[in-house]
């Protein structure tokens, strides 16, 4: 008798918070390394807010799933709901079909956890944006996919035009400039006469960027259709007409899906990707830009090189906290070769 495997589902099929593109990205490969080291099935169930493979179609592993076969199997299945967002790791318990407890939001570490819930499951329905780990991301996502033909077109087209010859810089701001809905409360908008200065000053960061970096254009990925705007006067610029919106929204409108997408994987294309990062101060709050995981996970499809540039406060003063102890060690070390090769010279002008 054949013995049953137990098969793993990634699910974005509701309304519960699964982050943005990379969030899902990454939980989708989390789960299918699991699935692959623990000898299980894997299965993607991805209808919200879009159906994944509008834009993505299996390669080696046929991950489809129909909502029919769904239905079928919630009475031999096990839910479990783990996220992180932010830093904070939790199963909401508002969730009444969360089964299993994450020891540490790593699902990695929570194998053994999952083994015994295959135990009795023939099926493990995941709803989370669990972090990967590892250096073989690239691989497994060629594993699982291909793009569709729109897709494939639309991300050849862009290449085509830059020449494929171009870097990326990200600038995420959410809603600082009054321009993007991330559909969630708690979101900041800067007052209007911060806006201006604030984008100007993001505007200095790219035109840094170029100056070290002439021979490239820049694709601009930015949630800000402002900034993009503003940017796109630079010739060295190059930008995707359309507006953004984030995954969050239910039901969001396929042709919006389509830009990003096509951002994430001509990112995976570039020579290097950027990240640029800043902060404003009002009279009462201070104001930062996102660190997203948006570039570094579109470059980690093919292993390009990832920069950071941060430059708020409290990343310049870590820097400063590093840099400091480095170059006091350097400078004793050069003080004291100095002294030394003084000693030589005496010596050697002792023996003439």
């Amino acid at each position: 008798m054949k013995m049953k495997t137990t098969t793993i589902i990634y699910m974005a099929d509701d309304v519960r918070p699964k982050g943005g593109i990379a969030d899902r990205f990454r939980a989708i490969i989390t789960l299918y390394k699991i699935s692959k080291d623990c000898g299980f099935q894997f299965k993607i169930n991805y209808t919200q807010p879009f159906d994944l493979s509008d834009f993505l179609l299996p390669n080696i592993v046929d991950w489809k799933i129909s909502e029919k076969e769904i239905s079928q199997i919630k009475n031999n299945s096990r839910s479990v709901s783990i996220f992180n967002f932010g830093g904070c790791i939790y199963a909401p318990s508002l969730y009444s079909d969360v089964s299993i407890q994450s020891t540490s939001g790593d699902l990695q570490k929570d194998v053994p956890i999952i083994k015994e819930a295959a135990k009795n499951n023939d099926y493990i329905l995941f709803y989370t944006n669990a972090y990967f780990y590892g250096d073989n991301y690239s691989t497994l996502f060629n594993e699982l996919f291909v793009l569709t033909p729109i897709l494939q077109s639309a991300v050849d087209l862009h290449r085509k035009n830059m020449n494929d010859n171009y870097l990326s810089a990200t600038f995420r701001f959410q809603q600082l400039l009054g321009d993007f809905d991330e559909h969630d409360d708690g979101f900041l908008t800067l007052p209007e006469e911060l806006q201006e200065p604030f984008l100007q000053k993001n505007i200095k960061h790219l035109i840094n960027i170029h100056k070290r970096n002439k021979k490239e254009k820049i694709l601009l990925c930015s949630d800000s259709e402002k900034f993009r705007n503003a940017a796109a006067k630079y010739d060295f610029v190059y930008t995707i007409d359309g507006k953004r919106q984030h995954l969050n929204i239910p039901k969001m409108d396929k042709k919006y899906a389509l830009i990003s997408f096509v951002d994430y994987f001509l990112i995976s294309y570039s020579k290097k990707s950027f990240l640029v990062v800043d902060e404003i101060k009002g009279e009462k709050e201070k104001y930062e830009m996102y660190r997203s995981g948006f570039p570094l996970w579109a470059s980690r499809q093919r292993n390009v090189k990832f920069v950071i540039k941060d430059y708020r406060a409290s990343s310049i003063k870590i820097t400063i906290k590093n840099v400091i102890p480095r170059w006091i060690k350097h400078t004793r070390f050069f003080m004291a070769l100095t002294k030394k090769w003084v000693k030589i010279k005496q010596q050697l002008k002792s023996l003439f």
